[in-house]
């Protein structure tokens, strides 16, 4: 079967649509397309998804304590651990540890169990 011969408007429309599109209008499959690109050189001057920012994702905002480092040094040792606001209001003050559910004070005893010490903020005035 011979190869399909590019047509020769397509360099007028080649700049301005994407390969679906063009595959679309002449009735060709997107390869085709791709190869005509190649022996006209003609490049899409749109690139509908990688310039397209995405959409920014809603992460609520956990208050910097003393349970969320704790949390911080328990994620290196135990999957998953996160703070249960992101399920709802109404578990605030509790944390996921594995397969546990945690308080706040559970959450730093069992920290420092592993090893954890909190950061203490008179270090920085001594230096």
């Amino acid at each position: 079967m011979p190869a399909l011969t590019c047509p020769p408007d397509f360099a007028d429309h080649a700049t301005s649509k994407t390969n679906r599109q063009l595959a679309e209008k002449y009735g060709v499959g997107e390869k085709t397309v791709t190869r005509w690109r190649k022996e006209t050189g003609c490049t899409a001057a749109i690139r509908p998804f990688a310039s397209a920012a995405l959409p920014k994702q809603l992460v609520p905002s956990i208050s910097p304590g003393l349970a969320s480092e704790a949390a911080q040094f328990l994620r290196k040792t135990h999957r998953p651990v996160y703070h249960r606001i992101i399920e709802g209001k109404e578990f605030r003050g509790q944390y996921v540890v594995g397969t546990q559910v945690l308080t706040e004070s559970e959450v730093i005893s069992l920290a420092e169990d592993k090893g954890f010490q909190a950061y203490n903020r008179l270090f920085d005035l001594a230096s």
